[in-house]
């Protein structure tokens, strides 16, 4: 979110979102001999985080959501539906994936008196993108949404 997740007092959440494309870092080498040990394999995941973190942390504070937001809100709001569907699916820069975050609150919720026990995320697919991912907490658990095209993922439980 453009406000860094921080709605401030008198502004609503809206729709100040920007996205913009990343590469990451793909495959790590493990240089642990012992790979197949669970130390190796969590130092592995964590060194991967690390890196990921990094490369994000660098594209978030460039020009880049802010340009995209203000592209956005142009095409939506001067150019005919159609144009704007072809800019957004040629604008993804070869991107397969979109993934989002959502960090929720730390503590369990309630609404009406009831506890909400969990919740659910959900990334609408962009155009030209056929998968999507929300990566959420809410009350210490972490959870993945996924919205897919069927053909780009045919069997869910095998993807996860």
């Amino acid at each position: 979110h453009l406000g860094g997740g921080v709605i401030l007092p008198g502004k609503s959440i809206g729709n100040n979102i920007g996205a913009f494309v990343a590469k990451i870092p793909g495959e790590m080498q493990n240089t642990d001999s012992s790979s197949e040990s669970t130390a190796a394999a969590t130092t592995t995941a964590i060194d991967r985080l690390q890196r990921v973190h990094k490369s994000l942390y660098y594209c978030k504070r460039s020009p880049a959501p802010l340009i995209s937001h203000y592209g956005a809100k142009f095409c939506s709001t001067l150019l005919p539906t159609s144009v704007t569907q072809r800019l957004f699916a040629n604008a993804n820069g070869g991107a397969c994936v979109a993934v989002s975050n959502s960090r929720g609150s730390s503590k369990k919720l309630h609404l009406g008196g009831r506890t909400i026990e969990s919740s659910a995320g959900f990334l609408p697919l962009p155009p030209g993108i056929n998968i999507g991912i929300i990566v959420q907490t809410y009350a210490g658990t972490c959870s993945l949404s996924v919205t897919a095209e069927r053909y780009a993922v045919p069997d869910a439980d095998q993807f996860l």
